[in-house]
């Protein structure tokens, strides 16, 4: 949401797990900075928006300046889909 900007709620610490792409188990440790990126990342992954993690009243307040983006008001952009 370009131009939008409100701080969300993260916490301090956090562990991601995964696999490499040969397989092997993998584990990064993240704490401030990291831990937040770690988080933002992870949802991206899970379809979850920062609007998601917001209380109602802020919640409402970010969804009324996306309602009075210039850009709101433009159509989407065509997704593509991917074949497999």
């Amino acid at each position: 949401m370009p131009g939008l900007y409100v701080d969300t709620k993260r916490r301090m610490n956090t562990i991601a797990t995964g696999l490499t792409v040969t397989g092997d188990p993998v584990q990064v440790v993240g704490t401030a900075n990291l831990a937040r990126c770690l988080q933002h990342e992870t949802d991206h992954l899970d379809g979850v928006l920062f609007i998601d993690r917001m209380d109602t009243s802020r919640r409402k307040a970010a969804m009324r300046a996306i309602r009075e983006a210039a850009w709101s008001s433009q159509p989407l952009p065509t997704l593509k889909v991917s074949p497999h």
